[in-house]
Order: C-alpha cells, then structure tokens, then sequence
C-alpha cells in the first residue's frame, strides 16, 4: 500500500450523516437535494455515505459522478449511465453480457442494443431494475453528484430536456411509486433555484444545506493533524492555526492545501500566496466590466447578503458570478454569499489596490 505524508481527513460530519441515513431509513417519498459553497465537502459526504452503506445488504447504492464524466449528447447520457463491459464494469454470465446501470445495475446485451439504437426508452429500464431489486428486499439508491451537467442535453427528438425528463422520472421513483431514495448533488445552486421556485418539484424535494466547517471543528482537527492526517514532521501552535482559519476558514480542501504546502514552505509565505492569487482572480473576473465591480463592492464588507440587498442586479449577473465560483447562492433562505474566507480577502484587497491606484 502506497505511503503518503499527508492523508485527507474527515472532520465532523456526523449531523449531516444522521440526516442523510434518516433519509435513507424512511419510505421513499422526495428526491434530497444537496447544495452549499464550492468546496463544502459535498462530493467528500456523498462518498462517504456510499462507503459506509456499501456493505448493507439492504441497500444497492447506484453512485454517479458526473464531474468524472464527457456530456454533451444524448449519447454521452446513455454511455454514462450504462456501462459497457468495455468499462471494467460488465460482467460476463454464461454466454450473455452484462452491463450495468451507474456501474452496478446488470443489463443484458440486448436491451443495450436498444438504448443504443434509441429503440428502448432508457426510463422503464430503470424502473424494471428497481422493481427487481425490491422483490429481493433491496432498497435501490441513487446518487448523482454535479448533477447540473446535464443541463442543455435533449432526448432524441430535440423537443424534450433531459434533465427535466429525468427530473420528472425521479420524482415519480420517490413520492408517487415509492421505489427509490434519490440524493442529487450540485455546487451550481441557480440550479438548485430552478429546482427550488418550481411548485411541482418543490412539494416533491427535500432541500439540505452543507456548509464549510464550524471554527470549532477546524480547531480540533488543526490541534490533531497526527491523528487527522497522519502527519509526522511538524505540528501547529495556536498562533498558526488561527492564521489558517483567518485565511481560509472552514474550507476543507483549502485547509488540506495548506498543510501540504507546509512540508516545503512557511504557513506565512502560504497564507500570502493565497491571498495573492484571490486577489488576482477577482481582478481578472471585474476587469473592464463596472457592473461586475458594482456586485462585488456589496460584498466588500459583508460576506453575505439578502437578495433584497442586491436590488438593481441583473439575475444573469448573480448567475453568473455563480458558475465563476465568485459567489454561492441559498435558495432556500434567498441570500448570496462570498465563495469562501480566502475570496473575502481577495474581494477587500482588490478594492484597496484600487483605491490607491485612483
């Protein structure tokens, strides 16, 4: 087995996995809805959900990662979700193929002839699937990570969304038939909005929030890297773990980051490269645009605003610094915020540069 120096960590997410498994425990009767910041730890829980309950043979989980994934045609959609003995992932019983639905469901080599034709609606094979599992006393999951990059593909005949298709399906799989739990991720929260602001899908949902890391949380793990991270060549003061919570916050990936950089580098010399490259990355989103500058001085000394605050803003604007990772949206509480503590100190010391440059 491969050693590293540093391992990923974990850090308390025990309430949101009691809420996930609560989910998981009822009847099925409303597709979830994960979203929250760009970084929150949202792909992180999914696997870990997936780890945990692999083993309990009540459950088939049927995980899909879209991020891993080309889609830009129906086909793309179709190859992604039936794998191909090609893939690794068919198997071989008797002399008929098998293929496999997320990877796990088996089809046979017929009806995948078929949905390759187009000649078989890919829906009811589904259904059929989830059918068989609960006659063997099998509860089928599905878990769909990123699941916003579907959005712009078509069923055949172009006159149809495949997303709001698959929407529809999924919520007929949940609170009509009760066949399956659906669990969809999305770091794109106009997304999760449009999901939000539609009455059918929203009397069918079940919204949860996963935010970055509390301070408490992050000072436990920083306290313990040996034991959160396996890291042996040093240890952290007080004086440097409030450093990186200054500079990152609760941002898990980014806090991984810096403790990585710290086996060649100072924590000083870090926490000013990342603020450096904010800093930058906000200079080259607003150049030249003055409504993009307007949006951002909202945020200049609040991370978080109401959209009532951001009265005269464009929503394809808000939109946008969405899908740039600039700002995160909740749908569900109607406020914008600042993708994170290290974009906080990109968006303040951009203005002060530019106030010393007028």
């Amino acid at each position: 087995m491969i050693q590293f120096k540093i391992d990923i960590s974990f850090i308390n997410r025990e309430r949101e996995m009691t809420e996930l498994r609560n989910y998981l425990e009822g009847q099925p009767n409303a597709i979830l809805f994960l979203y929250g910041p760009k970084s929150s730890g949202k792909t992180t829980l999914m696997y870990r959900l997936f780890e945990q309950m692999e083993a309990e043979k009540k459950y088939k989980i049927n995980f899909l990662n879209l991020r891993e994934v080309f889609l830009t045609t129906y086909d793309d959609f179709i190859d992604a979700f039936f794998k191909s003995s090609s893939s690794g992932n068919g198997l071989k019983t008797g002399t008929r193929r098998q293929y496999s639905l997320f990877g796990l469901f088996k089809l046979d080599a017929f009806t995948e002839k078929m949905l390759k034709k187009r000649q078989e609606d890919p829906f009811p094979v589904i259904k059929r699937e989830f059918q068989r599992l609960l006659k063997k006393g099998i509860q089928p999951v599905v878990i769909i990570d990123e699941f916003h990059k579907l959005d712009g593909l078509y069923l055949p005949d172009k006159q149809k969304r495949l997303m709001v298709e698959l929407m529809n399906f999924f919520v007929a799989m949940t609170k009509e038939s009760h066949l399956c739990h659906v669990i969809i991720a999305s770091s794109d929260a106009f997304f999760i909005e449009q999901v939000y602001v539609n009455s059918k899908l929203r009397k069918t949902s079940e919204f949860m929030k996963l935010d970055y890391l509390e301070k408490e949380d992050v000072l436990v793990w920083l306290r313990d890297i040996k034991k959160y991270n396996q890291v042996q060549e040093y240890t952290l003061d007080e004086k440097q773990i409030e450093t990186i919570w200054d500079t990152v916050g609760g941002s898990a990936w980014e806090i991984y980051y810096i403790l990585r950089k710290l086996l060649l580098y100072s924590l000083d010399a870090i926490a000013s490269k990342i603020k450096r490259e904010k800093v930058s990355m906000i200079a080259d989103w607003t150049f030249g645009d003055e409504a993009r500058n307007c949006l951002l001085r909202h945020f200049r000394k609040q991370p978080i605003r109401k959209l009532a605050e951001l009265a005269g803003t464009g929503k394809d604007l808000l939109g946008q610094a969405v899908k740039d990772n600039i700002l995160y949206y909740d749908p569900v509480d109607g406020i914008y915020g600042i993708q994170g503590k290290s974009l906080e100190w990109g968006i303040k010391g951009y203005f002060e540069e530019t106030e010393k440059t007028d």
